[in-house]
């Protein structure tokens, strides 16, 4: 081989050697800047939905005389005006994204005619003027739900039908009843149940059992069985939503000391996942506690009525915030900042009736109103759990 040809064998070959090289170094460079897509994580988010609550809307003849105006709508019958008795609430209700309350009262329709204990009924306003004061959640399962009968129950479950509220615990038809409602506020999804002890006795017709949830305490076997009923209720959406809430209408009158069947009850829930229990119907505060994840308030007291025992006129008024967040495709739902507050239902001689948080009290309004705020707060959290605070 003369040196000239092998002198370019040699050239020739480092030549491909080059190029082999810089496309081996150019391969794997490229490769080097490929993202690795199986460690991409899920950019966290966060939602929060804040929730208001205040206890039974037991509307006595002396409130209802005290709305009343002079106007009268289409039908003849005379106009009520609530609002008035709001005000010192309503910009805490419409502060917060929910805001439950209970209907103690029917609103049977004024073609009934309105009517005092112990049957009661209730002019349609008090339900429109409460919703117009920011509040969208309503529990219409009370003992006086049948105070009214078939018809009266009627009217209400097809006025509050008509409303734009969430509201629980009477119905238009079984159908209704057992498709439970789920709304989403903020992106979190909600539900809520409604059961009442009982209802003073009167009997509800068979076929109409859907105009109201009784959860009955009397007996051991009726309270038993209807566990497997309210069970099944919560199977239908537990999984479906975020929160859980139960208002449960339970208790006995004018003590602050739940009773055994409030306590089973509340634990049984907390069973099936429940999240939030808010009680109502003893007419008188009773404490907040948590079972397990549960938060408990045993009962809210009144919120607004003619009773004029001091212990019926303190009400108490709870917020707190629902906390969900979402990463990696797991959800947590927290309940945060929950907080209690009293409230003082005030009137002169059974006229000017408002609610007032006893944070704007003074004693020409109540007299000694801070010795009976400090009487009564000691009531809302006696295990001093360090999650529940007194105080808005």
């Amino acid at each position: 081989m003369t040196l000239s040809l092998k002198n370019k064998i040699i050239a020739l070959a480092t030549i491909i050697l080059i190029l082999t090289g810089c496309n081996y170094k150019k391969e794997k460079k490229i490769i080097e800047t490929i993202p690795d897509l199986n460690i991409i994580k899920e950019i966290p988010k966060d939602y929060k939905v804040s929730l208001f609550a205040v206890g039974d809307a037991l509307i006595h003849d002396a409130v209802y005389k005290d709305a009343k105006t002079d106007q009268v709508d289409k039908d003849g019958y005379n106009i009520y005006d609530f609002k008035p008795m709001l005000e010192y609430i309503k910009p805490l209700a419409q502060s917060h994204d929910l805001s439950f309350y209970n209907q103690e009262t029917i609103i049977g329709g004024k073609k009934l005619g309105l009517s005092n204990y112990p049957m009661f009924n209730s002019p349609d306003e008090i339900g429109i003027n409460m919703l117009e004061s920011g509040f969208n959640i309503v529990n219409l399962a009370t003992n006086h739900t049948m105070d009214k009968g078939v018809e009266g129950a009627t009217y209400s479950a097809k006025f509050w039908e008509n409303q734009d509220a969430y509201v629980t615990g009477s119905y238009t038809s079984e159908e209704k009843r057992n498709n439970i409602e789920i709304k989403e506020k903020n992106g979190i999804k909600y539900a809520v149940l409604g059961y009442t002890y009982g209802t003073n006795g009167i009997p509800i017709k068979k076929g109409y059992e859907y105009l109201v949830n009784v959860w009955s305490v009397y007996g051991a076997n009726s309270y038993e069985e209807y566990k497997e009923t309210v069970k099944q209720d919560i199977e239908r959406v537990r999984d479906k939503v975020d929160i859980l809430i139960v208002s449960m209408h339970w208790g006995n009158e004018y003590t602050h000391i739940p009773t055994w069947y409030q306590k089973d009850a509340a634990q049984f829930l907390s069973e099936q996942g429940v999240d939030i229990i808010i009680g109502t119907h003893p007419h008188v505060i009773q404490p907040i506690e948590y079972i397990n994840n549960t938060l408990v308030v045993y009962s809210l007291g009144n919120f607004i009525s003619a009773q004029d025992d001091e212990n019926t006129r303190v009400g108490m008024m709870i917020s707190l915030d629902i906390n969900k967040h979402v990463e990696n495709e797991e959800t947590t739902i927290t309940i945060d900042n929950v907080k209690a507050d009293l409230t003082w239902t005030y009137h002169q001689r059974y006229r000017n009736f408002k609610v007032i948080p006893f944070y704007q009290l003074n004693n020409q309004l109540l007299n000694n109103y801070e010795q009976t705020y400090e009487k009564y707060k000691k009531i809302i959290n006696p295990s001093n759990d360090e999650r529940i605070q007194i105080g808005f």
